[in-house]
């Protein structure tokens, strides 16, 4: 049985999460929440099964590294995007280049051996 990629997008504003939303979502990826802050995009991520964060750097907090290490320790296949200047994430998305977040996520899953 084939599900989707689930997701988790987390910014400060509800605008920049429509954004992230828009740039993330795909006919077979889905986002399954949002959230405004580190602590809330780790609770979102982990109870939501998501497979991807998507965190932007207004969200992250001030040891977004923390948060990528707490997430692994409960959800070791998930990955963390960091969107604009976010330490310790498994890949980086420049805060004005969304249209690339997509080919991002695509590679982090290719690079896992899961890439149906």
């Amino acid at each position: 049985m084939c599900t989707a990629v689930r997701i988790v997008v987390a910014a400060a504003e509800p605008e920049r999460r429509l954004e992230l939303r828009r740039a993330a979502v795909t006919a077979e990826w889905e986002v399954v929440g949002e959230a405004a802050d580190a602590n809330a995009a780790y609770v979102e991520a982990v109870e939501r099964r998501a497979r991807f964060l998507v965190l932007d750097a207004s969200a992250a907090g001030p040891r977004p590294e923390a948060l990528v290490r707490r997430l692994r320790s409960t959800s070791p296949n998930a990955f963390v995007v960091g969107v604009g200047e976010v330490a310790g994430v498994d890949a980086l998305v420049p805060d004005g280049a969304l249209d690339g977040l997509r080919d991002t996520m695509r590679e982090l899953l290719h690079e896992s051996g899961d890439h149906q």
